[in-house]
């Protein structure tokens, strides 16, 4: 083995200009001498042919495929034994052939150019009757090398002419005819030839099934993939459907490699339909055998994790065969971006101690700081980015574990990183996850409230909501904490008055956050009367649970000393929300309210003297005598009850003696 490094980039002059270039003509023209790939020296002559054939000529990531490729051809092309079926399997020349060495190169020498890959696609049309799967995985893995959408109709009827080949049953005769594009002269005369000399008898019928039933695996994974990066999963549907039920049905003559990015792509295809899940959970055993096997790389099941943990019913059984393959061994093996994707994926487990995976996350703390670490040499092995810090303090955070060698770590490493390309979401995640493990007195904190008052003016709407969120948890009153209310807030105000949309879900975060917290006086009055106004304007949009949180934002803000001023646009917002819901549960839907919801609405039409909303209230009271409904605070719904004047002596005489429980096991 051999470690090939590249060179000093060739570099072009364009006249006296002196235009600096790239030479894109090999994958090892790399700048800064950047070890870019591991190549294996040939044994023999045949080696060394074949390897010089395909370097600079096909892609690292697409050498295996263009040899299932060429095996396929190289079957149907010149069977003859002997030095004439080697010079026709050496010089065979078919359009298709051509078309993909053409692309292959052009990926290669990074050619982009749009009007190359619209004579690259008009030419795959003409020649998809006659392809067979493995050059249409070719030709879909070249598309999406280079990002093509120019032709719209290019890439699904490739995947519909691979759905067909996949659905007729993968036997080379079912795509492999005389008119195929591989079927030259020497293969009909060599199917000739042994019909005539009787030899085709000598041929086994357990071999002959053996080859039925083989089909390409980079095929099936080149139209997944296909389909998860152009985003044709609903035009698509039928030709995905039969995709994954042949991968299902080839996966055990499919490598680990290959099965681990099926997965992959699999799980990215979970929220545009079913078929993503019905592979993973027709896969899952065959997975699992795998994984207990030690027959998947750490790297893989990197993918595997990450997979499983966002389908929407969450298998333990797999996540306990991925941690029982993640020793310190094979920790040892993953870099710090993918020991931070195992760490977020396990993090989405219900229960880190009920699950078991406390130890495993402890795990990763510990090998995340020592791949941080400067080696003998002083240089450091890898580097733990701002973004790899985010995901895996976001990770700790979410279950609740106080990794203390790691967050000390990031208070000593992060301030340098918090100037350098950061933006107020990764930002809002840090100072989150510090609050949520009860680390609000952090010195890292101050920091990181005066970075995003810089970066206010310039975040969007949801940077906005997200770090507004994040200080009111951390409850910060210093003088960093108060200047980046203001500054989000302004910012806020601008984008409401401004042209840009912004999300009523965001309005619900932003005046819920800053009304609980306490920071209504340091509101400038005109954001409270935006937000009533966008939220009156969008109610229709919101559901119930959002709606009660804004009606809870408003009244806090109508109690508090600047309510007198906000009380027309308050009432407002109220008699339109006594509308809404009397339109929402006149066909009597009451039943889908939350009890907490309604309790919300209550004790807000309560606090605002809502006194048109006497029914409704009415109403949503019954539902908080729910007996599930343990957490909802009767005393004060019932005191909303007497300031809106509903006179129910059985309605108040139930909320009452639903409160004696509670009452005595307090007073106990």
């Amino acid at each position: 083995m051999r470690s090939v490094r590249a060179r000093r980039p060739w570099v072009r002059c364009q006249g006296s200009r002196g235009v600096q270039q790239q030479d894109p003509r090999t994958e090892l023209a790399k700048a800064n001498s950047v070890p870019v790939g591991v190549l294996q020296l040939p044994r023999s002559r045949g080696e060394r042919l074949q390897h010089l054939e395909i370097l600079d000529r096909v892609p690292f990531d697409l050498v295996t495929a263009y040899h299932e490729r060429e095996a396929e051809h190289g079957r149907l092309v010149g069977a003859a034994r002997g030095p004439i079926g080697k010079i026709l399997r050496r010089h065979r020349k078919d359009s298709a052939t051509t078309l993909i060495h053409t692309m292959l190169k052009a990926c290669v020498e990074k050619r982009w150019d749009p009007m190359l890959w619209d004579t690259f696609g008009e030419a795959a049309l003409q020649e998809v009757a006659r392809l067979g799967p493995a050059d249409i995985g070719l030709i879909l893995f070249c598309c999406m090398k280079a990002d093509y959408r120019r032709d719209t109709a290019l890439v699904p009827e490739l995947l519909k002419r691979l759905s067909s080949l996949a659905l007729a049953g993968g036997g080379l005769r079912d795509w492999h005819h005389a008119g195929h594009a591989s079927g030259t002269l020497a293969k009909v005369a060599q199917v000739k030839a042994n019909v005539d000399s009787g030899r085709k008898h000598r041929s086994s019928p357990a071999q002959a099934t053996k080859t039925k039933a083989d089909f390409p695996q980079y095929a099936l994974l080149a139209g997944m993939a296909a389909v998860h990066h152009f985003g044709l999963s609903k035009i698509c549907a039928d030709d995905l459907a039969k995709i994954a039920a042949r991968a299902l049905q080839s996966s055990q003559a499919i490598s680990s490699h290959v099965l681990c990015r099926l997965v992959h792509h699999a799980g990215g295809l979970l929220g545009t339909g079913g078929s993503g899940i019905k592979f993973l959970q027709g896969i899952q055993q065959e997975l699992s055998k795998r994984i207990q096997g030690s027959d998947i790389t750490p790297s893989h099941l990197c993918l595997v994790a990450h997979t499983y943990a966002q389908a929407p019913v969450r298998n333990a059984a797999v996540f306990q065969d991925v941690r029982d393959q993640l020793d310190d061994v094979a920790l040892l093996q993953l870099s710090i971006g993918e020991l931070a994707n195992v760490a977020n994926a396990f993090a989405k487990l219900s229960d880190a101690a009920k699950c078991g995976n406390v130890e495993l996350l402890d795990r990763l703390g510990r090998q995340l700081l020592q791949a941080s670490q400067a080696d003998a040499t002083g240089e450091p092995q890898d580097t733990l980015d701002l973004r790899n810090a985010c995901v895996v303090l976001n990770a700790f955070a979410q279950v609740a574990l106080r990794h203390e060698p790691f967050f000390v770590a990031c208070e000593e490493r992060l301030p340098v990183l918090l100037h350098c390309g950061s933006d107020v979401r990764q930002l809002s995640m840090i100072a989150h996850a510090y609050v949520r493990v009860g680390l609000s007195q952090s010195c890292l904190l101050p920091l990181i409230w005066d970075r995003a008052t810089r970066l206010a003016p310039h975040c969007d709407a949801q940077g906005v909501s997200l770090m507004i969120f994040a200080v009111t948890k951390a409850a910060a009153s210093e003088a960093a904490g108060v200047g980046l209310v203001r500054a989000l807030t302004a910012r806020l105000l601008e984008l409401l008055t401004g042209e840009s949309a912004v999300p009523p879900q965001t309005v619900v975060v932003c005046a819920y956050a800053l009304a609980k917290s306490g920071f209504t006086t340091l509101v400038d009055p005109a954001v409270w009367n935006m937000l009533a106004g966008h939220g009156q304007q969008f109610l229709g949009q919101l559901s119930l649970t959002e709606v009660a949180n804004l009606a809870a934002a408003l009244a806090e803000v109508a109690k508090s000393s600047q309510g007198e001023g906000l009380s027309p646009s308050i009432s407002t917002f109220f008699r339109h929300l006594s509308n809404e819901l009397n339109q929402r549960l006149k066909d009597g839907s009451i039943r889908t309210v939350p009890p907490a919801a309604a309790s919300k609405l209550i004790v807000a039409f309560g606090d605002t003297r809502s006194v048109e909303a006497a029914n409704i209230v009415q109403m949503l009271a019954r539902r908080c005598l729910d007996p599930s409904s343990s957490q909802v605070p009767l005393r004060a719904v019932t005191l909303a009850l007497s300031k809106l004047q509903v006179y129910d002596e059985d309605l108040m005489q139930a909320l009452t003696m639903a409160q004696k429980p509670t009452s005595r096991r307090g007073h106990q």
